[in-house]
C-alpha cells in the first residue's frame, strides 16, 4: 500500500498542475498551475508537427497487465585442502524467479507519469515506477522487491585428475529476498522528430517514421539476501567467502539508437538498443561463518566427540570452533546444532563491464483511446575474483488507455 500512497500523492500534484483541484491558497495553486501551463507550452513548441502530434488532451489513464522475470546467476569458486589433497569447486547458483503476473494503473499528465502494480495472487512483492519524458530527454525510475523460493545448483569438484559434477534443484527453507533499483536517463539528439515515449506511454503520437541516436546514463542496484537459517548453512558455507548476501551497484553510460516506424495512420512500432559501459561497479559482500565444516569429511566414524556447542563463546565443548560434518540423508539431527553469524562486510570496485539495454513496443491510437504492447530486456554483469554475478531482467506490458 505504500507504493499506492506515493502514486496518489503524485497524481494529486499533477491534478493541481492542471488546475483541477480546488484553490485554497492564492499563491501555491497559481505556481502549480503555471507549471502545468509551462508543460503544455513546451509540449506544443518542441516538436515538428509534421512528424509528431501533441494531443490536445493532456491526461492519460492507462490500465496495464504486466509480466516480468528476474534471472540471477551467481558463480563462485572455492579451494580447500583435505588429507593433503587440494579440492577445487566451481559452484553455480541459478536464481530463477517465477514469471510474475501483475495488474496496475498508470496516470500521466503530458510527459510526467507514475504507475503502481499489484499481484492478483497476493504474492509478496512491490513494483513501482515513475517517468518523465520531453522532446530532448527521458527519465525512468522503478523499484522491485520480490522473493525467490527455489534455485538450481551445479557444483563441479576437481581433485587431482578426477572431476565430479553434481546438479539439481535446491529448496531454501525460507525465501531468498531480491531487491532491485533502476534509474535511467537519456538524451535524444533528434527530439523534434522522434519520440521514445510514443510507443511506451503515449505522451505524443508519432505521425511519420523517424529515428535518433540516444545518449544514456543508467544507475542500477540490486541486493540478493540469502536467508541465513541453519537449514541453508551448507549451501552458504560451500560458496567462496561464505556469502550470506551480496549487494551490487552500477553506473554506466551508453550510446544507442531508436527508431519509430509508422506503417499506417495511428500505428507506431518502436525498437531501441543501447550498449552501455560501466564506469563504476561496487560490490558489497556480507560473509558468514558457522560452527560446522561441511566440506571436511564424509564418514561418521572419523568424527570425534565434540560435545555440546556454546553459542556465546562460539566453541564446542572440546574447545574447537568447527566440527567436521559428514553428509548422510538419513542423519538430520545435527541441523539443530547449526549456528551462523556474520563475520565481516567487504566492499570492492570494478569497472568497464559491458551491458545491453533493448526495448521494443507497438502502439495503436484512435480518437481518445490507445492500446500498446511493449517489452524491455536488460543485461547486467558483475565480477570480482572468485564471485561473479550475471543478471537478466525483463518485463512485458499490455496497455489500454484513454486521454482526458
Amino acid at each position: 500500500m505504500k507504493g499506492f500512497k506515493i502514486l496518489t500523492a503524485i497524481v494529486l500534484c499533477m491534478l493541481s498542475a492542471s488546475g483541477i483541484t480546488a484553490q485554497t491558497d492564492s499563491i501555491k495553486p497559481g505556481l502549480i498551475k503555471a507549471f502545468g501551463n509551462r508543460l503544455d507550452t513546451k509540449a506544443l513548441t518542441k516538436y515538428d508537427p509534421l512528424y509528431i502530434e501533441v494531443p490536445e488532451r493532456p491526461w492519460r489513464i492507462i490500465l496495464r497487465g504486466k509480466m516480468d522475470e528476474n534471472k540471477i546467476d551467481l558463480n563462485t569458486t572455492n579451494t580447500w585442502l583435505f588429507d593433503d589433497n587440494q579440492y577445487n569447486m566451481d559452484f553455480t547458483m541459478n536464481f530463477d524467479s517465477e514469471i510474475n503476473k501483475a495488474a496496475g494503473i498508470w496516470v500521466g499528465y503530458r510527459g510526467l507519469g507514475a504507475a503502481y502494480f499489484f499481484n492478483p495472487g497476493k504474492k509478496p512483492g512491490v513494483n513501482f515506477a515513475v517517468s518523465g519524458t520531453g522532446a530532448k530527454f527521458g527519465i525512468n525510475f522503478r523499484i522491485r522487491d520480490m522473493q525467490i523460493e527455489q534455485l538450481h545448483l551445479k557444483a563441479t569438484v576437481t581433485y587431482g585428475d578426477s572431476t565430479r559434477v553434481e546438479e539439481g534443484d535446491f529448496n531454501f527453507w525460507t525465501p531468498i529476498n531480491v531487491w532491485s533499483f533502476f534509474l535511467n536517463g537519456y538524451y535524444v539528439f533528434n527530439g523534434k522528430r522522434y519520440s521514445q515515449g510514443a510507443a511506451y506511454n503515449q505522451v505524443v503520437i508519432q505521425r511519420k517514421s523517424a529515428g535518433s541516436f540516444l545518449l544514456g546514463v543508467t544507475a542500477y542496484a540490486s541486493e540478493i539476501r540469502l536467508n541465513t537459517s541453519s537449514r541453508n548453512a551448507g549451501v552458504i558455507h560451500a560458496m567462496a567467502d561464505s556469502l550470506g548476501s551480496i549487494s551490487l551497484g552500477k553506473i554506466s553510460v551508453g550510446l544507442g539508437y531508436g527508431y519509430n516506424w509508422v506503417p499506417a495512420r495511428g500505428w507506431t512500432v518502436n525498437a531501441m538498443v543501447m550498449s552501455n559501459i560501466s564506469v563504476s561497479d561496487k560490490i558489497i559482500r556480507t560473509e558468514y561463518d558457522c560452527n560446522y565444516d561441511f566440506l571436511g569429511i564424509e564418514t561418521e566414524q572419523t568424527v570425534e566427540d565434540y560435545g555440546t556447542w556454546d553459542s556465546e563463546n562460539r566453541r564446542w565443548q572440546n574447545g574447537k570452533t568447527h566440527k567436521p560434518m559428514y553428509f548422510k540423508e538419513e542423519a538430520q539431527d545435527w541441523w539443530n546444532d547449526v549456528d551462523m553469524w556474520q563475520v565481516q562486510e567487504e566492499s570492492s570496485f570494478t569497472r568497464w563491464a559491458f551491458n545491453i539495454d533493448f526495448r521494443m513496443g507497438v502502439a495503436y491510437c484512435w480518437k481518445r483511446y490507445f492500446v500498446s504492447i511493449n517489452g524491455i530486456f536488460e543485461h547486467f554483469k558483475y565480477g570480482r575474483e572468485n564471485n561473479k554475478v550475471d543478471i537478466l531482467d525483463w518485463y512485458a506490458t499490455a496497455s489500454l488507455g484513454i486521454r482526458l
